[in-house]
């Protein structure tokens, strides 16, 4: 399988990891180039800021996730014993390496009003003006990267791809990734799980509703995020 045909596989936590793995010594040397599969990862900088990286620029260490940053202001983040740890190289020139939140994946499915959609992205699914449901994105895989992006659910999935097929109308409205921890390991399909409860109330589902619309956000109390929509606050996880 060819980097080209990798850039095409469905990247899951578990997937992306291994991918790291395999390419360790490019990451290592710094090698960002059309060799490396195009995987473009999302993950959180601080309360309502989302970041961007391509894959060649992060790594992970055990369950921690790491992105490779330039600017200076990083610096006193950068964890020279990881990257020992990992590479077995002082990687001199890469920039400073700090731990993140991993946030995702962009996948190759678009909503409604063109947007790509990423993993743990919760998506308005308009099955019709009288059918409406709120639903996390997860990635369904194998560690050979075949599987699909889709809606997990108790018992099935729901594919992403089924939904355009369908013509249902989808659009991003939010994230999972609210009520963070600093320290949390909760991997994105855990997460979308969560937010699919399958046993949540009416009430239950339209907080979690109003949760998405305010991340990524590292507030416990739940009454905190109803404060923010009465206050009008705009949160741009888009960005």
């Amino acid at each position: 399988m060819t980097a080209n045909d990798k850039s095409n596989m469905v990247i899951s936590d578990k997937v992306l990891k291994s991918l790291c793995q395999e390419y360790r010594l490019e990451i290592e040397a710094g090698i960002i180039d059309d060799y490396l599969p195009n995987i473009k990862v999302r993950y959180v900088i601080e309360q309502n800021k989302f970041g961007y990286a391509y894959f060649g620029n992060v790594f992970f260490f055990g369950d921690d996730f790491y992105v490779w940053e330039t600017d200076e202001k990083w610096k006193d983040d950068h964890n020279q014993d990881v990257v020992e740890a990992v590479f077995q190289d002082k990687c001199e020139g890469r920039g400073y390496a700090h731990r993140v939140i991993f946030a995702g994946v962009e996948t190759e499915c678009v909503d409604s009003n063109g947007e790509q959609i990423f993993t743990g992205d919760v998506i308005k699914v308009e099955k019709s003006p009288e059918y409406v449901q709120y639903l996390a994105v997860g990635a369904w895989t194998h560690i050979d990267g075949s599987g699909d992006y889709c809606f997990i659910l108790d018992n099935h999935c729901w594919l992403l791809a089924d939904c355009e097929r369908r013509n249902y109308k989808m659009t991003r409205i939010g994230t999972v990734f609210y009520q963070l921890d600093a320290g949390d390991f909760i991997g994105v399909n855990e997460r979308t799980m969560q937010f699919n409860g399958w046993r949540d109330t009416e009430e239950d589902r339209k907080l979690k509703a109003l949760m998405a619309k305010f991340t990524p956000n590292f507030d416990k109390e739940e009454w905190k995020y109803m404060a923010l929509e009465v206050l009008g606050a705009e949160y741009d996880w888009r960005e």
